[in-house]
């Protein structure tokens, strides 16, 4: 078995846990520590996975000799402590969005060229095994040509009010996979937002994104009564819906129009679809997003990561999304 990688996870938090949760299981990982300013209960957390706990993430970089890290905190944390990192020369995972401004988050890509160091960023979604059945019948014609990819990412106001809006926040997630479905970076041609239940940001949206003439739409919100996480495709060959949490796609194809006479004859001439339950083998995401960070980390492949420019083209589009809004209220 190769050596294990030592590492360590600054931000003990909702995201933070599942990251201490896989690396502590992980044959690949050697978790050492976890950094959080909450003394009550991050404490515990290290107590509970025998691992050190450090309140300053400064004091487990200088303490620990960390091969590689991840970070999950506050987006306006993330420039920051990412920085620090590189710097050190430690691998570095961080939550998207990669940085809270595009101008931070190339300082970031170009510090990692400069230093050696991977830099990858958490669009989870990439390593959801759903996907990777989408982009192989993307790619191999099954759908024939693709006319709209529809993203829904809907419902459940988080716990703790977000610092940020649901673009950012969630939306984010669909514009990265629609990029990397479709292969290319749409264009913004549209967005709306409200805010409902947020103290000071919008937390309902809806994007329309152009991939050289296939639409990409997009819907996120904290605000729905009941949680969806689906994408749906329409292609000249066949119509689809996969649930990232079910981890299931139904694929509908072959629906014959024949002739009638009459309205009832209408209706029973579309008949049923031929339709099709695809169930890839079912994997944790995040698992596989850590994996393949470890793989990379130990110098044997880095393929499988999101490469950090990819997580800048779609923090450009939710920011120009949260300004087209913006301005639209303003009526510029």
């Amino acid at each position: 078995m190769p050596e294990q990688s030592r590492v360590g996870v600054i931000g003990a938090g909702n995201i933070g846990r599942h990251h201490i949760r896989n690396y502590s299981e992980m044959p690949e990982t050697e978790l050492v520590a976890i950094s959080d300013p909450d003394t009550k209960k991050t404490p515990e957390l290290a107590e509970q996975y025998g691992v050190r706990y450090y309140k300053n993430y400064i004091d487990m970089l200088e303490d620990c000799e960390l091969k590689a890290v991840s970070i999950a905190v506050p987006t306006l944390l993330h420039h920051e402590i990412a920085s620090e990192t590189i710097t050190r020369g430690i691998h570095t995972l961080v939550e998207k969005p990669i940085a809270a401004t595009p101008e931070e988050a190339l300082e970031l890509i170009d510090l990692a060229e400069q230093n050696g160091v991977i830099l990858t960023v958490g669009h989870i979604e990439r390593y959801n095994p759903v996907i990777d059945k989408l982009k192989a019948m993307i790619d191999s014609g099954q759908l024939g040509t693709i006319l709209t990819v529809e993203s829904r990412r809907i419902g459940g106001f988080p716990l703790n009010e977000p610092k940020t809006d649901v673009m950012t926040d969630l939306a984010i997630h669909d514009v990265d996979i629609i990029n990397y479905l479709l292969g290319t970076e749409g264009e913004l041609r549209e967005a709306n937002g409200h805010r409902t239940h947020h103290s000071t940001e919008i937390d309902s949206a809806e994007i329309v994104l152009d991939y050289n003439g296939v639409s990409g739409i997009i819907l996120a919100n904290w605000i729905t009564p009941v949680k969806i996480r689906e994408i749906i495709i329409t292609g000249s060959k066949g119509y689809l819906k996969a649930n990232y949490i079910t981890q299931e796609i139904t694929l509908y194809e072959k629906m014959t129009i024949v002739d009638q006479n009459t309205f009832e004859e209408f209706v029973d001439a579309f008949g049923e679809p031929d339709e099709h339950i695809i169930r890839p083998a079912k994997k944790e995401p995040m698992r596989r997003q850590l994996g393949a960070f470890a793989l990379a980390v130990s110098g044997r492949n880095s393929e499988l990561l999101v490469d950090p420019k990819d997580a800048l083209s779609a923090l450009k589009v939710v920011i120009a999304a949260a300004e087209f809004i913006k301005d639209r209220k303003n009526g510029n």
